[in-house]
This record gives structure tokens, C-alpha cells and sequence, in this order.
């Protein structure tokens, strides 16, 4: 869903301004531009070529009402939709219907947040702390049990190592015990000894 906002955001922008466009008017080489921005743009340039792709336009600037249809209610869209989650996120953070405002007040007990009018007194036997020191506290026993993670990690890495290590000197161990059985030298030259069989 992002790609397709991205990509439909990157088709209906100015080159000039990079925003949604505003009064579109299209170029004989099809480039789209504000109409403002690219008056600006001719007006700075002194010429009246494309900001784009620098070819001279040879028509007058009329507004693309297509384009300009699907930019506003693109627009429209964006608005809507950064009002909605605007509104969810203050929706999180409402604990009591009655009382829509931010909490204070957190139940360490429960691990929420009360409102201070309706649910206080139902907390009374708990322990009830302001919002900023649970927040607090809780991050410093996340910052905890990350620091106990990262020594468990950093203890099967040394155990991982010390492993590979007994394992390596296993396989050297074991293979330069097998040398004298073998036909084959330390450099690979062959050798002229049998192999002994133990009985």
C-alpha cells in the first residue's frame, strides 16, 4: 500500500516545488508543472524552456484538468487520512470515556493507565504511580533484561568459540596421530611403512 502511495505521490508532484501539484499545466513534452512554479521558473530562467527536460515549449500553458482532478483528490486523500490517524492516535491515549484526557496515572499492579476521576479509587490498594515514573521505571527494566540478553549472547558466543576451538585441536589431535598409519608424509610424499594393525 506504501509503494502504491509513493508511486501515485511521485506521478501527481511538480518537479519544481516537488509537491502535489497545484493548477497543473502540461508541456508539448508532456511534463507536468504547477502553473505558478514553472511561471517562476520562465520568469528566472528568462526562457521558456521545459524545467525538466530543457526543450523549448511551443504552446501556451493551458491546465491539465485531469491532472489536476487527480491531484486534488489525492490531496484530499492525504488530509483525511493524516487527520484519521491524528484522531487513533489520540483515541490511544484516552483511557476513560468519560474523561478524554491524557493519563496520569499508571496502575503498576495491573500495568495500565487510570483515570484519576472513575478508577482511582478502585486502585486504591494498588500501587498507583504517575505516568512518567512508570515510564521510568519501565525502561529501566527493559534497559535490564536487554543487558541480560546481551551477556547471555556474549556467553554462547565465548561458549561457541571455546567449542570450535576443542573441536579444531580434536581434528589436528586426531589427525596427526593418524599420520604414521598412513602411506602419506607430512608434506604428501608417500612413505614406504605398512600400517600396523593392533591386535
Amino acid at each position: 500500500m506504501a509503494e502504491k502511495i509513493a508511486l501515485f505521490e511521485s506521478f501527481l508532484s511538480c518537479h519544481v516545488c516537488s509537491e502535489t501539484f497545484r493548477d497543473p499545466v502540461s508541456l508539448s513534452c508532456n511534463h507536468s508543472f504547477c502553473s505558478s512554479c514553472l511561471q517562476t521558473f520562465w520568469e528566472q530562467s528568462k526562457n521558456k524552456n521545459c524545467p525538466f527536460c530543457k526543450r523549448k515549449s511551443s504552446k501556451d500553458l493551458v491546465v491539465n484538468f485531469a491532472l489536476k482532478e487527480l491531484s486534488d483528490s489525492f490531496a484530499e486523500r492525504q488530509k483525511a487520512g493524516s487527520y484519521e490517524t491524528e484522531q487513533g492516535e489520540k483515541k490511544v491515549e484516552v483511557v476513560c470515556s468519560k474523561h478524554p484526557e491524557e493519563p496520569r496515572l499508571f496502575c503498576m499492579d495491573e500495568e495500565r493507565a487510570v483515570c484519576p476521576v472513575c478508577e482511582f479509587s478502585l486502585h486504591q490498594s494498588h500501587k498507583v504511580v504517575p505516568v512518567e515514573q512508570a515510564v521510568s521505571e519501565l525502561k529501566d527494566l527493559l534497559k535490564s533484561d536487554l543487558e541480560s540478553l546481551q551477556d547471555k549472547r556474549d556467553k554462547y558466543k565465548g561458549v561457541e568459540t571455546t567449542y570450535n576451538e576443542v573441536i579444531q585441536v580434536h581434528r589436528d589431535t586426531f589427525t596427526e596421530k593418524l599420520f604414521p598409519y598412513l602411506n602419506i608424509g607430512k608434506a604428501g610424499d608417500a612413505k614406504t611403512a605398512d600400517i600396523k594393525i593392533c591386535e
